[in-house]
Parts: C-alpha cells; structure tokens; sequence
C-alpha cells in the first residue's frame, strides 16, 4: 500500500482500497457480462440452426460464423472506435448465411447492428441499426413465406443488437473511468510533489541561511570571544531544532506558521547577516491561520531574498491590520535593480505569489531609483476567514 497525495490510499495492484476494490470488481464484473452476452447471442444463433433441419456441414459452418462474429464483437467494438473491416466482417457473417438459413440465422444480425451503434453517432448509426434489423425481417419472411418469421426475424436482431450496445456501452465507460481515475493519480503525484518542492523552498530556505550565517560568526568568535560564541551556538541550535521541526510538517503535508515567531526570527537572521533591522507589528493577534501562514511565509521568502540577491544594510519590515485587510511591507536598500532586486526576486516569489492569490490578495514591488526596494502583500482577512 503507498500513499498518493493527502489521504489517497492506492493499493500494490493500482486499485484505491477500498473504493479501488469496488470498481475493479465492477469492471470485472461488467466486461465478463459483455464476453458472457456476445457469447450467448452466438449460441443462441447457432442453436437455432442445430434445431432445424440443416446438414451436419451447414451446422458446422454456422458454428464456425456464430463464434467469429463473437469474437470480432469483443476484439473491435468492445474496447473502441472499430475499424471498417470489422464492420464488413459483421455484415458478410451476419447476412451471407442467412440467405441460406433463414429465420433461423436473423439473430446474428444484431452483431452488425450494435455493431453500428457503437461505432458510429447516434443519428448515423440509428438509422443503420433499423434498417438491419428491418432487413434481416424481410429475409426471414421472405424464407420463411411468413409475417410473423418476418416480424421474429426483426425483433431478436434488435434485441440482440441493444444487448451488445448496452453492455459494449458500459464497457467503454468503465474504461474511460478507469483512464480518468490514472489521470488523476497522476495529477495527485505531481502536486504532491510540487507541493513538497515549494514547502521545502519557502520552509527550509531561510532557517539554512540563517544556521548558515550563524555558524560563520560562531567560527570568527570561537577564539577571541568564546563566551559570545557559545552564546550564538545556542542560537543556532534552536535554528536547528526549527528547521527539523519544518521537514516534520513538510513530510506529514501539513504546516501552520507562528507570524510571531517569524517576526522574531526574521529580525535575528537579518541582525545576524550585519543588517540594521526595523520590525513594527500591530493587530495580529486574531489573524486567521491562512492569513498568518501565508504572511509568515511570505515574510520568510522576503529576508531570504534581501540577503541573497541585495547588499542591503538596513532593512525594515511591518505586519499589521487595517480595515478587514491584513499587510506585509519589506524595505530595503541595496536593490540593483531587476537582477537584484531585493525581496521581489528569487524562485520562490512565485510560490508565495501563488499562495497570496489563492487567498484573494495582491502582491506588489517596486524599486526606486535609489536602490530601495519596497515589497507589499494585501489579504482580506473576512474573505480568507
């Protein structure tokens, strides 16, 4: 048993269990009424013509005619569009004997009937399947000097012809389900893991850049300033610990940000990178969880971004509540502009862009011409609550 997405549970032999079991027991179920009816409506045929009084050679070739219109039934027109041979095989088998016998043989013609009905439109095949089981009740009343073998003759073709529509039918629906339900497994493991891969970036980025930071200044501290280095150690080891505690929810699919705790550790990464910092915070306290996670992530990609792609010296950021909107704003200098563009570059803009949206808010940057580069992220908090 592997596990696709969040809680999509497919079995070692590609079903889902237990809904999985279900429709692989229905699609047993109806293909094995498909092979079970083509079967049948031959051995009806041929039955009719073992009662009569044919020679045992007549016998025998209707035999042989009876189990290849089965057999080209299920091999052409049970799994798909049919090929115009087939459907001329179904002709020959179905009409060319029945000069011969008769009534006898008029119930093979539904093969090409429903043959018709599935291989074709409703408004060409209907008017075909009519006229063969039309045809095969001349026949028979004309072989037989009879209106009512000619009206026999008509109807088993038309029975045995919707038969084999009907479950031919329901075995292509049963197929397209079955290519739907593959699509969307697939669909499920791309996002699983496009969903790991963006987690992963926005979670795991800034806490290894800050560890990363932060083990550098331990280096330069270690010998001539040993009580402080011990001091930045401890940090780093809660950096540690939070970056372990991200890959937990990154693995478990689940992950809910402190905007808090992020605010603080933003200030500390930034602080630790020689960067002047200025953090205000007002009225997010009562932030939905959507909203504090996608500010919180958006807040992380932001200082990531001013210490990767500026030369940034101070660095200001605010979080606050205004008018049923919650915002995010990230200045810093040091933006060269497009290829530097302080906390508006980097890849995973896009993913926190994608997030914002997906809220109903709006995402804007903007550098000026002195290098100061402005981030801002708008979400109403009623429509994301």
């Amino acid at each position: 048993m592997r596990t696709l997405g969040r809680g999509f549970r497919e079995s070692d032999d590609g079903s889902a269990s237990p809904c999985g079991e279900k429709r692989a027991g229905f699609r047993t179920l109806v293909y094995g009424a498909q092979t079970v009816a083509a079967a049948g409506v031959a051995l009806l045929v041929f039955l009719s013509v073992l009662t009569g009084r044919e020679s045992w050679f007549a016998r025998l070739l209707a035999l042989a005619c009876a189990a290849a219109l089965a057999v080209v039934h299920l091999t052409w027109f049970a799994g798909g569009r049919a090929p115009r041979a087939a459907l001329i095989a179904q002709a020959l088998l179905g009409f060319g004997p029945m000069l011969p016998l008769g009534a006898a043989w008029s119930t093979a013609t539904g093969f090409f009937a429903g043959g018709l009905l599935l291989a074709y439109p409703p408004v060409r095949a209907v008017p075909g399947a009519l006229a063969t089981c039309l045809a095969a009740g001349v026949v028979s009343a004309w072989h037989g000097v009879s209106v009512h073998a000619g009206l026999a003759g008509a109807v088993t073709s038309g029975v045995a012809a919707l038969t084999l529509f009907g479950l031919g039918s329901a075995a292509r629906l049963v197929a397209e389900r079955d290519g739907e339900v593959r699509e969307l497994k697939r669909r499920v493991v791309a996002e699983e893991r496009e969903r790991f891969a963006r987690d992963l970036h926005d979670l795991l980025g800034l806490s290894l850049s800050a560890i990363t930071l932060k083990g550098e200044l331990v280096d330069r501290l270690v010998v001539g300033r040993p009580a402080q280095a011990r001091e930045e150690l401890a940090e780093l080891l809660v950096m540690s610990r939070r970056a372990l505690a991200d890959v937990r929810t990154i693995s478990a699919g689940y992950r809910e940000l402190s905007l808090d705790d992020e605010c603080r550790a933003a200030a500390d990464v930034l602080s630790a990178a020689g960067i002047r910092v200025t953090v205000a915070r007002s009225g997010i306290g009562d932030l939905p969880r959507e909203v504090a996670t996608a500010l919180a992530t958006m807040l992380r990609e932001g200082v990531m971004n001013v210490m990767r792609h500026s030369t940034a010296h101070w660095c200001a950021f605010s979080v606050s509540t205004e008018d049923g909107t919650a915002w995010l704003e990230i200045v810093n200098d040091g933006a060269t502009g497009a290829a530097g563009g302080g906390a508006g570059s980097g890849a995973g803009l896009r993913n926190v862009h994608d997030r914002v949206e997906a809220l109903g808010g709006t995402l804007t940057r903007e550098t000026g011409a002195d290098g100061t580069h402005r981030l801002v992220v708008a979400i109403p908090v009623c429509r994301a609550g």
